[in-house]
């Protein structure tokens, strides 16, 4: 028994001492781990820093009433570097009605840009720059991205490339949509967004809310201008195949059903509150008050969901939609139209696919103050013209 016991005293310390000559093992340096983390977070954003550009934009500056112009205005954004031939990727809002485009190197190069093309629905746009020795950023896969996964920005603020630190708090599969939890500074539009391998995972949204209304024709987003602590991003994978279609020339085309409505949890489908005239749905016999609950043989979860559903249905394909009216169920066949994407004929998100007439849900106060606005604009015309009139 003493031998034994001898014998455990003895191995003890050299168990110990094995453990304590492995880092972290069993002990480690008061702020090591931290400083791990440290280290491997700023080789992220080092690493990346070549392969993201701050974005500035003029355009004239038009009064939404009278037509007088009132000078220059400016849109900053940001964006990254999608390839070596001087491609840029960032969102429309930071470029549209551009008369002229400016491109911030990392090195504090500034080169004139080119606009490409841009989607207004996805919010994808293209630049490119005549320059060479650019580096593209790492693409990652956004379908890997899960709830909780890390995720590091970098974006334009004040003319400087700020980062930020947040976390994912929810990937909206039906909005194709990641939803980020992260302090984000101004003009971050179009900024790339990082996963743990440094690779990218996402653009941040120009909008703080990507639901929200219509815009004046012309004026640039304010919104775009704001700080947040949370941000929309468009996943990688779309943003890469979207930006392909606009190098190659191809008209991203969407599928347009026609209605608006609201979502009925009690009844687990949306409610149609709207129908456009002559559309898709009223062609089928879709009427106010039906209730939409499948499309495809897909159980529709949000209205969101039912957007998205008919925005990635291609033009012209017949599908079947399970609708119920009153208590009488229905299986309609329904040719999906095709969305008009001419500006000020859908959300400034463009996701609306039920209504080219961008009718949203009245709830949204800032539709109502959007909504009154005009209202006050259109009155103060009328006035205009009947005292030019007299």
């Amino acid at each position: 028994m003493r031998a034994k016991r001898f014998k455990m005293l003895w191995t003890l310390p050299i168990a110990m001492g094995i453990l304590l000559s492995v880092p972290g093992a069993a002990y480690s340096r008061p702020g090591s781990v931290l400083k791990g983390i440290e280290e491997e977070r700023a080789e992220i954003l080092e690493k990346n820093r070549a392969g993201v550009v701050r974005i500035h934009a003029s355009y004239t500056q038009t009064g939404a009433v009278d037509g007088l112009q009132y000078g220059k205005g400016f849109m900053h954004g940001t964006g990254f570097v999608l390839d070596d031939r001087g491609t840029i990727v960032t969102v429309h809002r930071a470029v549209k009605d551009a008369e002229e485009i400016w491109v911030t190197l990392h090195t504090g190069r500034r080169l004139p840009a080119r606009f490409v093309a841009s989607d207004p629905v996805s919010e994808v746009a293209v630049i490119r720059v005549e320059a060479e020795g650019l580096e593209p950023i790492a693409i990652g896969d956004s379908d890997r991205v899960r709830m909780g996964h890390y995720a590091f920005i970098l974006g334009n603020s004040f003319g400087n490339l700020t980062p930020s630190f947040g976390v994912v708090n929810k990937v909206d599969r039906a909005q194709d949509l990641i939803h980020v939890e992260a302090p984000v500074h101004l003009s971050f539009g179009g900024a790339p967004v990082f996963c743990s391998t440094g690779k990218i995972l996402g653009l941040v949204w120009a909008l703080l809310d990507p639901w929200s209304g219509i815009l004046p024709e012309g004026a640039p987003d304010s919104r775009m201008m704001q700080e947040t602590n949370f941000v929309f991003v468009v996943p990688v994978n779309r943003v890469v195949r979207v930006a392909q279609r606009l190098l190659d020339g191809s008209q991203t085309v969407y599928g347009w059903l026609g209605v608006t409505g609201e979502y009925d949890a009690d009844y687990h489908g949306v409610r149609v509150d709207s129908i456009a005239p002559n559309g898709p749905a009223a062609s089928s016999g879709i009427v106010r008050g039906d209730l939409i609950i499948s499309f495809q043989e897909q159980q529709i979860q949000s209205a969101e969901h039912l957007q998205s559903l008919v925005l990635s249905t291609t033009p012209g394909t017949e599908v079947r939609m399970k609708i119920k009216r009153g208590e009488q169920p229905d299986t309609p066949r329904v040719e999906v139209g095709k969305l008009s994407v001419e500006h000020g004929q859908f959300p400034a998100a463009g996701y609306d696919a039920l209504s080219v007439s961008s009718q949203l849900s009245m709830q949204d106060g800032n539709q109502v103050l959007y909504r009154e606005f005009l209202r006050l604009q259109r009155e103060i015309q009328l006035l205009k013209q009947q005292s030019a009139k007299k």
